[in-house]
């Protein structure tokens, strides 16, 4: 057998776990005791394993079936010490270790004591770890003090093994702490006040995160000497206006974009230049979700995008009045960008507006929206009938597919 599938399927999620070459065989999953010593012992060649354990693990393995010929693990792992270390200690072979988690918080001190107890023949570790703290607030001498447990000789001379340390420091309770070069692809999150610090000789070193696909920026950055870093071939990227010229050199290009959201929660004067500069930097950009408003001035300056399909049009500056009406919506659908939207997300002041965007956006496929004379409530899902929804169904033809999402908004797929 050169190829296997095995799915697991429980009460709330269906879990995949596939095995390519049993020789070499790589799985994906996230199971429980039983099935991963099943797993094991039905795949006894098996060298790399990739997996992931949530805190019901703690409850559900009392024992890991050894696995002596397995040589990488990727784990993503939010249980306790005690469940990890009952991994690792049946995996002695094991050379490469990648670790992800929210639950395990261990200095460099001991770090060390459980890859020489477990895992003696360790070469690369590459781990990143979300500290949370609800019992007090971190301060820049204990987060020293913890990051000099990283500065001994295990870790820069017999491995060269760098961290460095993230605090957010309007955040007290939290701290990121990771391994150097980053190679983890979860959203990176960019803090306006962040103290930073890495066990690297030259803080240089490292500083392009290549691999990073999601960057959330969350605002102007005024010390860029607390961020000397940047992020070269991100996909998706979250932006709280306003930002400065340090996002140029934090972010220096778009090229390779496919979604922008930007959260503007206060007017700014400069808020159009910096989104049109976007849109002109992003050709692959498919997915914007933008103040309504604020997309409405671009669209009346005649901007175009080739490659933007997708709208997601916000309230972030009309806090009073958060339905876009008639005009506004005509507007739109009349643009440039109206005409090759493909996917909207909008909130509207009637429902006849509904119909006339779907009947001039000729290439929209599907619609979600919200209503204000939509009289639909949460007591509603008592009620067989949606008002609504059969208005609408009633307006449009047959071949449209008209639904509403859980409460309050209302879906439409549209077959032309």
């Amino acid at each position: 057998m050169k190829q296997c599938q095995l799915e697991y399927e429980d009460n709330s999620t269906t879990q995949l776990i596939n095995i390519n070459d049993l020789a070499n065989p790589f799985t994906n999953g996230n199971i429980l005791e039983w099935e991963l010593n099943h797993l094991l012992r039905s795949t006894p060649s098996l060298q790399h394993l990739c997996i992931t354990f949530g805190q019901s693990i703690d409850t559900k393995l009392d024992r890991v079936f050894p696995i002596p010929l397995i040589t990488t693990l990727k784990l993503n792992f939010n249980g306790s010490l005690l469940a990890l270390t009952s991994i690792l200690q049946n995996m002695p072979n094991l050379l490469h270790l990648k670790l992800e988690t929210e639950t395990i918080n261990l200095n460099g001190n001991q770090w060390k004591q459980i890859l020489i107890d477990y895992v003696p023949k360790i070469k690369i570790f590459r781990f990143l770890m979300k500290v949370f703290s609800f019992r007090h607030n971190y301060t820049e001498e204990q987060l020293e003090d913890f990051l000099d447990t990283f500065r001994t000789p295990f870790w820069l001379d017999e491995h060269q093994w760098f961290i460095r340390c993230n605090w957010p420091q309007h955040i007290n309770k939290v701290f990121v702490l990771y391994t150097l070069p980053y190679c983890f692809s979860d959203t990176y999150v960019i803090y306006q006040n962040q103290w930073s610090k890495t066990t690297c000789p030259n803080a240089r070193d490292y500083n392009s995160y290549d691999r990073v696909m999601n960057v959330f920026y969350k605002g102007r950055i005024d010390n860029l000497t607390l961020l000397p870093r940047c992020f070269p071939n991100i996909r998706r990227l979250t932006l709280r206006f306003p930002c400065n010229n340090h996002f140029w050199t934090i972010i220096p290009t778009l090229d390779h974009l496919t979604s922008l959201n930007v959260i503007e929660t206060r007017e700014n004067s400069r808020s159009e230049f910096l989104l049109e500069d976007l849109l002109n930097r992003a050709p692959r950009l498919d997915f914007l979700s933008v103040d309504g408003i604020l997309f409405l001035s671009l669209v009346q300056l005649n901007i175009s995008h080739t490659s933007l399909r997708r709208l997601q049009l916000k309230h972030y500056r009309a806090r009073m009045n958060r339905y876009m009406n008639a005009t506004q919506c005509s507007i739109l659908a009349d643009s440039l960008f109206g005409h090759q939207c493909e996917v909207l997300e909008i909130r509207v002041e009637n429902r006849t507006i509904i119909l006339d965007l779907v009947h001039k956006m000729y290439n929209l496929r599907a619609l979600n929206c919200e209503c204000q004379d939509d009289n639909w409530s949460n007591n509603s899902l008592l009620c067989s009938k949606d008002e609504f929804v059969e208005w609408l169904r009633n307006s449009l033809p047959k071949t449209y597919l008209v639904n509403r999402h859980q409460s309050r908004p209302v879906r439409l797929w549209i077959n032309r």
